[in-house]
């Protein structure tokens, strides 16, 4: 019996009715009514009691299925109220007794006799409900238990389908018996849709559980693989690829957990990946498993010698089945729609699968398998086998790069012939893995293999080619173009601008124009100053397709003639491109008036075109920056559009590349990423606008930097956003400070206090730590432009807490992921795409020197609480948190000077200090340097107290720095860092050594250094290497005028490090020839031409520029 008023019944249940209306105006009343009326912070309750009654009791089946639905789209939506966000859900914030009646009714339902629909649906409400844990549901749980041995399959199949969303209800409990029984007799049970059900259910249990109890769980894995076979057994293909699919999830969770069975499943993966009597679903999903270990386990893979092999046997058969029942590729040929994959499945599944593996495992792996069948491929009757070698080799060179770099001349044997192959598929695929080995072992493939690849290419830019060969021959060329120099290039110019020009005049397929006129474009950018010959062919060719009308279908290659165009203009140059300036820009300017569909690819490409030109003619654009600025502007300042999407129009936005759907809080919400990435790259062509125009881009920066840069930042919906406004924060500050006169201007000061502020509080809140890059970027940047002093002392004391909580946060992930590998997790580098933490640590050290050189002193308060973060880091394995540790000492040594020695708790840099000792003796050349670096600082800046610090570390320099590979590559860096540090001290602290430990020592020491000579990469170490060293000519020392052999090494050390610009201080620089010049005079002129006959002539020369003898 129902609680609700009668009226109030009736009242909704014709609004329940009205809903379902056929009639539009019918159902937007009801609907408008609902929610107007209804769904309010008062009548909420009674609304979802309502559905909650007809979804578990109507009488009409169609009206309990809708009840259910709406029900849960009304429990889930945020409630209308101010106060709440996306992320909160309705059922949450209602009265408790509506939750405990809502409770019931649904249990009630669920228990009752139902439709397997309806039973569903109230499954879901019931999981939604059950989300909500701050209140207790006792009755859930054993109700569920009880239902998953129902006799009806129904009760089974929906309790694990509970379980599958909301887990918690049963992970909240200490795992025991009853629960692996209830898993183990759902993976037996006998109805298939029980036993997809079951998987899904348990994967999300195992996700839920602690890592702890990954190895009880680990004993229901065989019941849960031998549901496998009985399902291919009984042809249920969809429930194969079903509970595939559970496993793949499982996999990506703890890969290593099916170590046991790995070797059987690949077996069984790879003969339904290969039988082509079963659906597609099922067989590609066998291969996502195999692949899923690859990417999780790739240590795994490679140690079971039947992956590779497997895989590759597998995706090489799958690459066979094109042009199924059309063995001429009529089809194929015949299609104006290049770029769709939808129609060969299985093919681009297993392309991007070898893609995939080879990236992982790499060419020690895969190249033998691989190459076991390609030759013999190569050479078969059939052309699918031909061109599925082809497009293997494409998929897996990038991976193999490692093997298959000192192969480029036999895998060149294997692939051009094939271009004269007759059948076009062929000819398409030898084309593409020309394409893709010119990216893949880029440059050196074209400086070797040019005179192979481009008269191969080009051979095919001919009309006795079908359509899709000569575009992908001419995409290919992009390949290789790319990465060639123009020297490259120039011989072959004049035959490949023939056959694309012709191809421009004469294709009968328009996708064909839009390639070349693209690859024209890449052609004149790679071959610069020596495209002049062919502009005034082609620019006219240009300028007729971008004046005429083609037509909507067209509107890509007038786009494309945009981009060629501008590219051309770009190669050639500003004198050049002047005859054609006026008359494009004025087509550019009709273009921009004519393009008004949000869909016409003109648009974009007129943005890029217009940049191109400004870029080229730089203040002569202006006249045109009030026609073009406004549309872009509008560009940059698109909102986030973010959209609740209900569970029937899932599937169809999904399908909408121009969304992405993120799923919070169990909702679904829709964000419209294309308008975002409109917005970065508008974003990014008023940068582009700001750094070529300068200050004439001033009256636009305080619009563009308050209404669009500083409030992008809080787009957390789209990194893209906010890592371009970072980027783009300096380019406007720098203009504002130009056009205003100085960084000290109120607009500028204003402008750096917004933007400050604003990066201060990103680098403490952004939750993607990759995009700290830009803001510490930003932040550094802006400090050098503004000056000493440029942060206040609030927004000091936030970047010290922002730093602080970066440091722990990246200090925390790096121990996780670096300490006892779990028995089911392989470490794997999961930032492929982005920055590592350690990479990160680098930009953040950097940022840091940058912060306490512009404070100094005033940034110390700020860097204590630091001190606790480095003191782990410095006394840690991993080098890169030893290397930041380090480099922020030299920081606090270098900025803070001998304040750095009277910290309130004088221990802490006692710590450090043993710690730089001890790091000076490292294995690792990087923190030798670092630690070099901080003896440098601490003899220049710390004072008196630390000379006995600095004296105590010379042996440690002169151990390290006197070793046989001392000046090998990878310990260069450090030994001159040695040489700057071990000068410093003996510059600074010579008289206490040669006090303390006699002339003798001193002097060993200074001819230990002299031998560490020249310094020519390390800009500070060259510094104090070279003043000591003019001391020690001032002093006329024996270690550099004792012979004429000495004097001479002294002479050639100076004019090395001026020859390599070493010394970057020019009165440094004047100083030191100076004292050197002292010395020579008072030699003989035989002996100062002795002395300068032992220099190579790139030496004189240097030497009579400075010397002046």
């Amino acid at each position: 019996m129902s609680n609700i008023p009668q009226d109030i019944q009736q009242a909704l249940g014709q609004l329940l009715a009205a809903l379902g209306s056929p009639d539009n105006s019918t159902r937007k009343h009801a609907e408008d009514t609902l929610y107007k009326d209804w769904f309010t912070a008062q009548n909420v309750d009674v609304l979802l009691v309502f559905l909650a009654e007809q979804a578990s009791s109507s009488q009409d089946q169609g009206i309990q299925a809708f009840a259910a639905v709406l029900f849960r789209r009304f429990a889930l939506r945020s409630p209308n109220q101010q106060g709440y966000s996306v992320t909160a859900r309705q059922i949450d914030h209602i009265s408790d007794p509506a939750k405990i009646e809502i409770r019931r009714i649904l249990l009630e339902g669920f228990t009752a006799q139902q439709t397997n629909n309806v039973r569903h649906k109230l499954a879901d409400a019931i999981a939604e409900v059950a989300k909500d844990e701050s209140s207790q549901w006792n009755e859930l749980l054993p109700t569920i238990m009880q239902a998953t041995t129902n006799a009806d399959p129904s009760f089974r199949e929906s309790s694990f389908r509970i379980i599958s969303t909301t887990p918690q209800i049963i992970s909240n409990h200490d795992l025991n018996e009853s629960f692996l029984q209830m898993f183990h007799l759902g993976f037996e049970d006998e109805n298939d849709d029980v036993r997809i059900a079951t998987s899904t259910a348990f994967v999300a249990f195992f996700e839920h559980l602690p890592k702890s109890t990954w190895n009880t769980l680990a004993q229901l894995l065989p019941n849960l693989l031998n549901s496998l076979p009985r399902l291919l057994d009984s042809g249920n293909e969809s429930a194969l690829a079903s509970v595939l699919q559970s496993l793949v999830e499982l996999v990506e969770l703890a890969p290593k957990i099916f170590k046991p069975m790995f070797e059987t499943i690949i077996s069984f993966c790879s003969n339904v990946a290969q039988n082509k009597e079963l659906e597609s679903n099922a067989r590609l999903t066998a291969l996502e498993l195999l692949t899923s270990f690859c990417e999780s386990s790739p240590t795994m893979c490679k140690i079971e010698p039947s992956y590779a092999s497997s895989i590759v046997v597998t995706t090489l058969q799958l690459m066979t089945e094109v042009c199924i029942d059309d063995d001429e590729a009529a089809e194929w040929n015949n299609s104006d729609d290049v770029a769709d994959e939808e129609e060969e499945e299985e093919y681009n599944a297993a392309r991007q699968t070898l893609d995939r593996v080879s990236l992982k495992l790499g060419g020690q792996s895969m190249a033998v398998p691989l190459f076991n069948y390609l030759p013999n491929m190569l050479q078969s009757s059939s052309w699918r086998e031909i061109q599925a070698a082809l497009m293997a080799i494409s998929s897996a060179t990038e991976g193999c790069v490692d093997v298959l770099s000192n192969e480029i001349p036999k895998l060149l044997d294997m692939i051009i012939p094939t271009l004269q192959y007759h059948h076009p598929r062929v000819q398409y695929a030898g084309c593409n893995a020309l394409g893709q080995i010119s990216t893949d072992f880029a440059p050196h493939i074209q400086n070797s293999s040019g005179d192979r690849i481009l008269p191969a290419l080009i051979s095919m830019l001919t009309t006795r080619n079908v359509p899709r060969v000569q575009a992908h021959a001419a995409a290919a060329l992009v390949n290789f173009c790319e990465e060639a120099t123009k020297d490259i290039l120039e011989p072959y110019l004049d035959d490949l601008l023939s056959n694309l020009l012709t191809l421009l005049q004469s294709a009968p397929k328009r996708y064909v124009q839009e390639q070349v006129i693209t690859t024209i474009a890449i052609v004149a950018d790679a071959a610069e100053n020596k495209f002049i010959k062919y502009y005034d062919t082609l620019m006219p060719l240009l300028i007729q397709v971008m004046q005429t009308d083609f037509g909507k279908e067209n509107r890509l290659l007038k786009a494309k003639s945009i981009e060629c165009a501008t590219l051309v203009a770009q190669a050639v140059g500003a004198e050049k491109f002047t005859q054609n300036a006026e008359q494009i820009l004025q087509i550019f300017t009709q273009l921009q008036v004519e393009a008004q569909e949000e869909d016409d690819p003109v648009r974009s490409y007129l943005e890029q075109g217009w940049n191109r030109v400004c870029t080229l003619i730089g203040k002569s654009f202006l006249p045109f920056l009030p026609s073009v600025l406004p549309p872009l502007l509008e560009q940059a300042k698109a909102t986030q559009d973010i959209s609740f999407i209900e569970e029937d129009d899932l599937e169809e936005i999904n399908q909408n590349e121009a969304y992405e759907v993120i799923d919070i809080a169990g909702k679904h919400l829709a964000v419209h990423t294309s308008i975002l990435d409109d917005k970065a790259t508008a974003i990014e062509l008023l940068k582009s606008y700001c750094e070529t125009l300068g200050t004439d881009f001033y009256p636009y920066v305080n619009q563009i930097a308050n209404e669009i840069v500083i409030p992008g930042l809080d787009f957390y919906l789209h990194d893209g956003v906010r890592g371009t406004c970072a980027v783009a924060m300096p380019i406007l500050l720098k203009c504002c400070i130009k056009a205003t006169g100085s960084s000290q201007s109120t607009e500028a000061f204003t402008l750096w206090k917004s933007m400050a502020d604003k990066l201060i509080f990103q680098v403490g809140n952004d939750p993607a730590s990759e995009l700290f890059v830009a803001y510490y970027y930003a932040l550094s940047t802006g400090l050098n432009l503004m000056g000493p002093n440029a942060l206040n002392d609030s927004q000091i004391q936030n970047i010290g807490k922002s730093l602080q909580s970066n440091l722990n946060d990246i200090y925390e992930r790096i121990q996780d992921r670096y300490s006892n590998e779990n028995e089911y997790i392989e470490e794997i580098d999961t930032l492929d795409d982005g920055y590592t933490d350690e990479e990160l640590l680098v930009e953040i050290s950097s940022g840091l020197k940058i912060i306490f050189d512009n404070n100094k002193t005033r940034f110390l308060p700020a860097f204590l609480p630091l001190t606790s973060a480095i003191q782990s880091f410095i006394h840690d394995e991993n080098t890169g948190l030893k290397k930041f540790a380090l480099e922020s000492i030299s920081s606090l040594l270098e900025f803070a000077g001998e304040a750095a020695t009277q910290l309130p708790d004088p221990n802490i840099l006692s710590l450090f200090l043993n710690e730089i000792g001890s790091s000076l003796l490292s294995s690792d050349s990087s923190i030798r340097e670092s630690a070099a670096n901080c003896v440098l600082q601490a003899a220049i800046n710390g004072g008196s107290s630390l000379s006995g610090f600095c004296i105590a570390c010379t042996p440690g320099l002169t151990q390290m720095s006197s070793i046989p590979d001392a000046k090998a590559p990878d310990n260069l860096a450090a030994t001159e860092a040695m040489c700057g540090a071990l000068a410093a001290v003996l510059s600074t602290s010579g008289s206490d050594i040669a006090q303390q430990q006699g002339n003798d020592t001193i002097n060993e020491l200074i001819n230990t250094w002299i031998k560490l000579l020249p310094v020519l990469q390390n800009e500070s170490a060259a510094k104090y290497s070279y003043l000591f060293l003019a001391q020690l000519c001032q002093q006329n020392h024996p270690s550099v005028t004792g012979d004429l052999n000495k004097l001479s090494q002294t002479v050639e050390n100076v004019v090395q490090a001026l020859m390599f610009g070493a010394i970057t201080e020019n009165e440094i620089a004047k100083g030191v020839v100076q004292s050197v010049k002292g010395l020579l005079s008072g030699l003989s002129n035989q002996d100062q031409m002795n002395i300068l006959g032992r220099l190579n002539a790139e030496q004189k020369a240097v030497f009579a520029n400075w010397f002046n003898l």
